[in-house]
């Protein structure tokens, strides 16, 4: 034995080939006791004599972050094993489990031990700075040197998140760009049951998919007849041809299951929406720690895989009465904002859905599917999701690109035009009006902010002939309106859901020379399309007829007020202003002499004003005295008073007074 000086453990072994023996050393070592620590075991037998000359010693350490094998020294003289810990393993601060065996040098087994025993952390290895000596540090130096470390990692971990959400800005944007430029692009759809369509009751049911997860997982449940990614794909492909969609959904999953079906193969996909929490609000031992540390274990793998993200809370579920997902809702709301991640809020989108949308109490049937997937589609078909055109009562979308984000066909082209009653941006003086062809289809997507909403188109058929498909959400099945009484019915169910698709006709036509179509109170009520609940649309209008049509826009309209306070009638007695002056609406007046109107003579007369872009207006009078009528546009860019045209004189209005009489 050597003069050195060592803080041993230890405790007397046994030596027994028959049984384990565990003990526990009592003290602790320190992590500054280089060198010096020493475990210390003398040796015994029960019976006979114990003779170590061709025995050898090996000692196992595990702890946090350490795992060695070392020979130990043998004192053959006093029966005592000895082991002095490396420097390395001396920095191991914990509890340390460890194994000694003892072997004849021909491998047969004498004895094997248990034991363990702790390394404490010195105040030295705690990063605590000393000054001058440990008695000298104040607890406000100790305070201010756990304050900075703390601020360290908080800055580390904030700078790891920042890593994250910074990409997820990148990789939203490039998504975004290469579908505007027609290239191709894959959806990842990730989530449950929900989004692989679960169904095993409904008629159409399909058998399960034979697709398997990632990691080979099979799917053993029946799914709906169509999904909603595959309802989403058939929606987008419409605008986006190169657009493919993938249903990465499984039965039964939470955050912490799902991580390991789809495991280790990168999908390559552009954009991922994932929507996941029902099944963990339901999960008995998963915690709201264990997943939003899930959850944020999946969105970080797929933004590493280069996927942008989508977050979509967990829709609503049939029996409308289950509120324990909501929390869970308000969770994934929480990480949209921390990884700077567009969210949709699924319970506001399938508000309204129908019961006969559902396959059970939670899941859809393909109906459900069908709609959920062509509401989601208005997201990719707008500017983009983060630049969502959002609409209500007396909004209107322009036939402007850059501004309504709108999207057509081969068979539509721009056009501008002094007559047309809209924005004169492109060419001063000119209106701009979007030509649809024979079979041009052009798509306007938006996000309502009010329930009951009308979509009026508002176009001009030169040829004064029209056949005018209008389809809204890709006739998916509508919701049920917000409120039925908004329709001023005393039938509770008359106007439960709105149309799906309606085609205007030559007979639709109703503005002045019955060549525009301007969609008010006074067309028939069964082909008006409108938006029964908030959230997102799409609303597409193609050309059915055989001459091209102007398109200037899109309005929108509160449902009460355009059918049935639009038709409010303003009664001005003896007027003997200018016209130019009046606000668009209806007038009854007794004209004496009023400037710009198309007759001279005093009478009785009804006027209806229209107003357009760059102060142009709109006129339709009649003289109620003399049956005559006359339209009349106002264009300040080209002339500084009216001009008229007579649709019905006095002598055409008598002749056919006289026929109906004979």
């Amino acid at each position: 034995m050597s003069d050195q000086v060592y803080k041993d453990l230890g405790a007397k072994l046994e030596v027994s080939a028959s049984k384990w023996k565990s003990v526990d050393l009592k003290g602790a070592f320190s992590t500054q006791d280089i060198g010096t620590a020493r475990l210390v075991f003398p040796l015994s037998k029960e019976r006979g004599d114990l003779t170590l000359d061709t025995v050898e010693a090996h000692i196992y350490l595990s702890g946090d972050g350490l795992k060695s094998e070392s020979r130990a020294d043998i004192d053959t003289s006093n029966n005592i094993v000895t082991y002095v810990l490396s420097d390395e393993e001396i920095k191991h601060a914990g509890t340390i489990v460890a194994e000694l065996y003892l072997n004849y040098e021909n491998g047969q087994k004498l004895s094997a031990h248990k034991f363990q025993f702790k390394i404490d952390r010195a105040l030295k290895d705690q990063d605590i700075e000393i000054t001058e000596s440990v008695y000298n540090v104040t607890i406000d130096d100790l305070i201010a040197t756990y304050t900075d470390k703390f601020e360290q990692l908080m800055s580390e971990l904030s700078r790891q998140q920042t890593k994250y959400s910074d990409l997820q800005v990148e990789l939203v944007s490039s998504s975004f760009e290469k579908l505007r430029m027609g290239q191709a692009v894959k959806i990842l759809c990730y989530g449950d049951s929900l989004t692989y369509g679960y169904d095993i009751y409904s008629a159409d049911k399909r058998p399960a998919d034979s697709i398997t997860t990632s990691n080979g997982t099979k799917h053993i449940r029946e799914r709906a007849s169509t999904t909603y990614p595959e309802a989403l794909e058939s929606a987008v492909k419409q605008v986006y041809p190169n657009v493919s969609v993938q249903n990465w959904g499984y039965s039964g999953d939470t955050v912490l299951t799902s991580y390991s079906h789809w495991n280790g193969v990168n999908p390559n996909a552009e954009i991922t929406l994932m929507m996941l929490g029902h099944n963990d609000s339901k999960s008995a031992t998963e915690s709201m720690h264990d997943f939003i540390a899930g959850y944020k274990k999946i969105i970080e793998r797929a933004l590493d895989w280069g996927s942008a993200i989508i977050l979509l809370t967990p829709p609503k579920q049939k029996n409308g009465a289950d509120f324990t997902v909501d929390t869970y809702s308000q969770a994934v709301m929480q990480l949209a904002k921390e990884y700077h991640a567009p969210l949709i809020d699924m319970a506001e989108l399938t508000a309204g859905i129908s019961a006969d949308c559902y396959s059970d109490s939670v899941h859809f049937n393909g109906k459900g599917c069908d709609y959920i997937g062509k509401k989601l589609a208005s997201i990719f078909i707008n500017k983009s999701i983060l630049n969502m055109n959002k609409v209500k009562d007396h909004d209107s979308l322009t036939v402007t690109r850059e501004n309504s984000g709108i999207q057509f066909n081969e068979n539509c082209s721009y056009s501008t035009s002094e007559y047309f009653p809209t924005e004169d941006s492109v060419e001063l003086g000119k209106g701009n009006a979007l030509v649809l062809k024979t079979g041009g289809k052009v798509y306007f997507s938006f996000y309502s902010q009010e329930d009951n909403l009308l979509f009026l188109p508002s176009i001009y058929a030169g040829s004064k002939t029209l056949n005018l498909k209008m389809e809204v959400n890709f006739s998916a099945e509508p919701a049920n309106t917000a409120i039925t009484y908004a329709f001023n019915t005393t039938n509770a169910r008359a106007m439960n859901k709105p149309l799906k698709t309606a085609t205007f006709t030559t007979t639709d036509l109703n503005w002045f020379s019955a060549s525009a179509l301007y969609i008010d109170g006074r067309i028939n009520a069964s082909k008006l399309l409108y938006a029964p609940r908030k959230g997102y649309y799409t609303v597409s209008i193609e050309n059915l007829d055989t001459y091209g049509i102007n398109l200037f826009g899109l309005e929108f309209r509160n449902a009460r007020t355009a059918l049935f306070d639009n038709n409010t009638l303003y009664t001005l007695g003896t007027f003997t202003g200018d016209i130019l002056t009046l606000s668009a609406g209806n007038y009854e007046m007794y004209s004496k002499n009023a400037l710009n109107m198309p007759f001279t003579e005093d009478g009785l007369a009804i006027l209806e004003i229209y107003v357009g872009g760059s102060n142009r207006k709109l006129f339709k009078v009649t003289n109620i005295t003399t049956k005559a009528s006359y339209e009349g546009v106002y264009n300040p860019a080209a002339s500084s008073s009216i001009t008229w045209k007579e649709l019905a004189s006095v002598a055409w209005t008598n002749a056919q007074i006289i026929a109906s009489k004979n």
